[in-house]
């Protein structure tokens, strides 16, 4: 990344129309990047994000902002169903400062922060003032000697599951083209905080190992004296529900970029912990179980045609891998012979075509699942709890006779429009439509109970 250095009298004029310099991975085309900064002393800080505007059309309910649910979508016994659901949001509207060291150094370093608007405080509404709280979602230092090959990240930021453009360097994950604020089913990802490490031995081939926050989204009833989680403590949130974890989630990633494409392999190894009776019912015979839950994924990027269409796949299998997904699917459920941590079997997978037919569009499309298998009783029982007459059901229970939604499939597609590039910055423009299809776990007797919602997202952007 290449900056115009000035000294402190000319400080002032440097400050630009920098557009999505620091981390911009939804940004529609790199072309219109014009890296500018402020000279700062020996520090050169250059400001990024957008403006946004988008319009929000579902036909099912569900009382959601830019971010769809896309593995709680209402049923037919619920009113939900029926209703349609008509927003528009400037909350992902985004902010970001990128600090960086001065160069001519064997070592690099830098510092990163990305802000939105996409969380709500006790007073926020949405009747007048719409007043929503800042969020943090990335924040992270970095040091390397390039010279060396070497990388060291800490702080929050894009998981390494993460799939990247090229290489694995920060601010290079390769997000796709997308306006639902939660992306698309199957794809693989997570922002939290982790400590990484990065060698890069040759442009074609890296390996980085990022040691991540855990958090495990239990499923299922809880056995009587088992602890798996509990409401937030301390400085976090009261009303959420946080697991008990002894270990960071570990990733391991191998990327290749061998001149035709960029590659990715990798594995991800969690330790899901709680604490529960050995027999059931007798709290005398309370132990710690821990579950080592292990998955491997792959991405590729590989151009078809020129730089006319490209193709984009991730897919990630194993155990206790849900919450890396975007339909947020359980990781686990307790077994009911001991009251430990089951990890849950499951696959996802995405692949999208990026096309660029003129200079000022793209088109995109993407197709995407993720489904789990059931264990210990999450599987929907022929019983008026969970009813075998599937098309009454509601927004099924997560008891253990109710397994709940087990498998999530989307097709979605759209194009991004250059409406303008100029010296005030450049504005995109595009629709997106999206079908999610939600299925629940089967019953005994082999029934499922399914759902669907359509989608039409239509969002301007303003980079300044």
């Amino acid at each position: 990344m290449i900056f115009r250095r000035c000294g402190w009298a000319l400080a002032v004029a440097c400050v630009s129309v920098q557009v999505a310099a620091a981390d911009e991975p939804t940004a529609p085309v790199a072309v219109f990047r014009t890296d500018w900064g402020i000279q700062l002393g020996p520090i050169m800080l250059t400001p990024g994000g957008f403006l946004e505007f988008t319009s929000i059309y579902r036909k099912r309910n569900e009382t959601a902002d830019i971010g769809s649910s896309f593995g709680s979508i209402p049923f037919p016994n619920n009113n939900n169903y029926y209703i349609k659901e008509f927003r528009e949001t400037a909350r992902d509207t985004r902010v970001s400062l990128l600090a960086q060291g001065p160069p001519g150094y064997d070592y690099k370093g830098e510092g990163y922060l990305e802000t939105d608007f996409v969380s709500a405080g006790t007073n926020s509404n949405g009747n007048q003032s719409n007043s929503y709280t800042l969020r943090i979602r990335q924040a992270y230092l970095g040091w390397s000697r390039p010279d060396l090959g070497w990388a060291i990240m800490a702080g929050q930021a894009w998981s390494l599951v993460t799939p990247y453009k090229n290489g694995l360097t920060a601010r290079q994950e390769d997000i796709p083209l997308v306006d639902d604020g939660q992306l698309y089913v199957g794809f693989n990802w997570a922002r939290q905080t982790q400590f990484r490490l990065v060698k890069t031995f040759s442009p074609a081939v890296a390996v980085g190992l990022s040691l991540e926050s855990p958090q495990n989204a239990l499923k299922g009833t809880v056995p009587a004296g088992a602890t798996g989680g509990n409401p937030g403590g301390p400085g976090l949130n009261s009303e959420a529900n946080y697991s008990t974890d002894i270990a960071p989630d570990v990733i391991l990633k191998l990327a290749l970029d061998p001149g035709y494409g960029h590659y990715e392999l990798y594995s991800l190894t969690r330790f899901l912990h709680d604490r529960a009776p050995g027999v059931p019912g007798n709290l005398a015979s309370e132990t710690s179980h821990t579950t080592v839950a292990q998955s491997f994924g792959a991405g590729l990027i590989l151009p078809l045609w020129s730089k006319w269409l490209e193709l984009h796949a991730t897919t990630l299998i194993g155990h206790g891998n849900g919450r890396y997904g975007s339909a947020q699917l359980s990781d686990s459920t307790y077994n009911a012979r001991d009251g430990s941590v089951a990890a849950l079997r499951e696959q996802q997978g995405l692949v999208g075509l990026i096309a660029h037919p003129l200079q000022a569009f793209d088109v995109y499309a993407y197709g995407g699942f993720e489904q789990q298998t059931a264990a210990y009783g999450l599987v929907p029982d022929n019983n008026m709890a969970c009813s075998t007459n599937f098309i009454n059901v509601g927004s099924l229970p997560t008891s253990a006779d109710c397994g709940g939604v087990g498998r999530v499939r989307q097709v979605a597609g759209g194009f991004v429009w250059k409406a303008y590039r100029g010296p005030l910055g450049y504005v995109t423009a595009g629709p997106e439509v999206e079908y999610v299809k939600d299925t629940t776990y089967a019953a005994k007797n082999g029934t499922t109970a399914e759902t669907n919602n359509i989608m039409v997202y239509i969002t301007i952007r303003y980079y300044p």
